[in-house]
């Protein structure tokens, strides 16, 4: 009797074991395209972020070639005055 008790306790863990392997493959078809989806998302945003941090660099480079030039006119403007031209 021990032993026929003892088959069924290990036949209803093998049972359980199982069915929560078909869970766990059931979760994994649900949560797999989800965590590809945010992968994707993620890349994009870097992506994103990559040409917001180009831009930025370049109107800053733009900004500066503006002050430059401003300061450069300026100066030669009282260059020209200072020799009467």
């Amino acid at each position: 009797m021990a032993e026929e008790s003892t088959a069924f306790q290990q036949a209803l863990k093998l049972a359980d074991h199982d069915r929560r392997i078909a869970e766990m493959e059931a979760n994994m078809k649900t949560i797999k395209p989800i965590v590809y989806e945010t992968s994707n998302s993620v890349k994009q945003i870097e992506k994103s972020v990559g040409k917001m941090e180009a831009n930025s660099d370049k109107k800053r480079g733009y900004v500066q070639a503006a002050v430059v030039t401003g300061v450069i006119g300026i100066v030669f403007i009282a260059i020209k005055s200072l020799i009467g031209i």
